[in-house]
């Protein structure tokens, strides 16, 4: 990835910069899957069995497999020409290419989702979002902001929230159906659900400002929109948004070279991507953050979290993944005076060690000649 850089940019480290272009990644992970409004009430069931497989898959980080599924159910949409649904499992294919690296099929994607959703009569904000966040990676800062200027632009897609794609066209004065009906019984807690789901999609658009701001140093900028995500946030019940809260918060301190205070927040972004259940993107996070403590010198810390991330593949079932994690962890255990991270790769070790004879294969390296302490019998 190239960036552009400028006088005032050169302060920031290689690693920063690493550390930035996962980041760029991350955010693609925490907007898929997001609801759009006006939903039908009754969901085809072919294309609902599909649609909640892929949705599965994708949390577990089977991205593959989400991909897979998620065409299915876009060509059952198609099928039964349903706009709504083709327009909203098009958005999600287009998260799971990105997590995939298919950038630019993604794009495509998206591109067929708004004109889905908007047939549908529904928000595309989601939509303008993940372009966002393409353009983004790719350094298009402009375009970014552009796309997220639409993004703000539309409805929110929440439930009881007016949809459509008449951008900004919307008469600030005219009072929403949501405010004019009487709130009674069952209304009043729609109404509510309605609020947060509102607040939580403006609280994106303050995330994805602070995100670019951060990009190109502008901390003032980055601080003031994320002040206002905070403010919003704090109405919102939501682990997934908590977690992008922590994720953004991460960027800022990296942009003020602050590597520490980062490394806390992507802590804190793994604990809420589990809570969230976004079991996909914590080792992105760990690995972020043990990047993070390695920098600032933590070297302990950053064993611990390379350990996890490595447990994490082994638990999804790729050792050659853990394997390779198992390395690094390695190789940060060898500064550290404490037996206790090196025990706890040992066992590690020995689980896929013994996965992998089960399985007929063997470890690519020896491990005899490497900084492992034997955990006790």
């Amino acid at each position: 990835m190239i960036h552009y850089v400028s006088d005032s940019m050169r302060r920031i480290t290689s690693t920063q910069w690493t550390l930035f272009a996962i980041i760029a990644i991350i955010g693609f992970g925490q907007l898929g899957c997001r609801s759009t409004a006006d939903s039908p009430p009754k969901v085809d069931a072919t294309l609902g069995r599909f649609s909640s497989n892929a949705s599965e898959a994708f949390a577990e980080g089977d991205i593959d497999d989400a991909i897979e599924q998620y065409r299915k159910a876009i060509r059952r949409a198609w099928a039964i020409d349903d706009p709504y649904e083709s327009g909203t499992n098009a958005y999600n294919l287009a998260a799971c290419m990105t997590s995939a690296g298919k950038d630019t099929e993604a794009k495509d994607w998206l591109l067929d989702a708004r004109t889905e959703l908007c047939r549908a009569k529904s928000s595309a904000g989601n939509a303008w979002l993940l372009e966002a966040k393409i353009a983004q990676q790719e350094c298009r800062f402009e375009e970014a902001n552009i796309y997220v200027d639409r993004a703000a632009c539309c409805n929110p897609p929440c439930e009881g929230t007016p949809g459509g794609c008449t951008c900004c066209s919307q008469d600030p004065c005219k009072e929403s159906c949501v405010t004019v009906i009487p709130c009674v019984g069952s209304r009043i807690k729609q109404k509510k659900a309605t609020e947060q789901c509102e607040d939580d999609y403006n609280a994106q658009i303050h995330l994805a400002r602070a995100r670019l701001a951060a990009e190109v140093y502008d901390i003032k900028c980055a601080k003031q929109h994320f002040d206002c995500a905070c403010e919003l946030a704090s109405e919102v019940c939501s682990e997934a948004l908590q977690a992008e809260l922590q994720n953004v918060a991460a960027m800022i301190h990296l942009a003020k070279g602050e590597i520490l205070q980062a490394a806390w927040h992507f802590d804190k972004e793994a604990k809420h991507l589990r809570l969230a259940g976004n079991y996909r993107e914590i080792p992105v996070a760990l690995e972020l953050a043990a990047a993070a403590y390695e920098q600032s010198g933590h070297t302990e810390i950053a064993t611990n979290r390379m350990c996890r991330v490595a447990r994490i593949w082994y638990g999804r079932g790729d050792s050659k993944q853990a394997w390779s994690y198992v390395q690094q962890a390695i190789r940060l255990a060898e500064y550290s005076y404490d037996e206790s991270p090196r025990i706890r790769l040992a066992l590690l070790v020995q689980e896929i060690e013994k996965t992998l004879a089960d399985e007929g294969q063997a470890l690519p390296v020896d491990t005899d000649d490497m900084m492992i302490v034997e955990p006790p019998a």
